[in-house]
């Protein structure tokens, strides 16, 4: 095997596993809804910064393999629901923008959306 066959492969039956490190999400796109596999992370901020100290604006990322995107490819806009998990409440983010990693990962980074309950 090549290394990067070996790269996707860990990062298939690691990374993405959801026994793992990885949950189920559920992408929307227009009127179309896919569910694939997707690694969530979102920074922590102290909230403990001194009068003289700035923020820097955090945002949240989801990591999901380009081969599971419809038409294999990401857009501006897509909205991810994940829900409720032991590190999480049920949440909807919404891609800002992305990157394409070498390794045929998406990283997108992301805004909060509303989840609404009763819709």
């Amino acid at each position: 095997m090549s290394f990067r066959s070996d790269l996707t492969d860990d990062l298939n039956t690691n990374f993405f596993n959801v026994d793992e490190f990885g949950e189920m999400v559920t992408l929307t796109r227009g009127n179309t809804s896919v569910t694939l596999q997707g690694l969530y992370d979102t920074p922590v901020v102290q909230n403990d910064l001194g009068a003289e100290s700035t923020a820097i604006e955090h945002f949240p990322r989801l990591f999901v393999r380009q081969a599971d995107l419809p038409g294999g490819k990401p857009a501006k806009g897509d909205v991810f629901t994940l829900s409720s998990t032991d590190f999480h409440t049920a949440i909807k983010i919404i891609a800002l923008d992305y990157v394409f990693e070498k390794d045929g990962v998406v990283c997108y980074r992301c805004k909060y959306g509303v989840i609404q309950n009763n819709a």
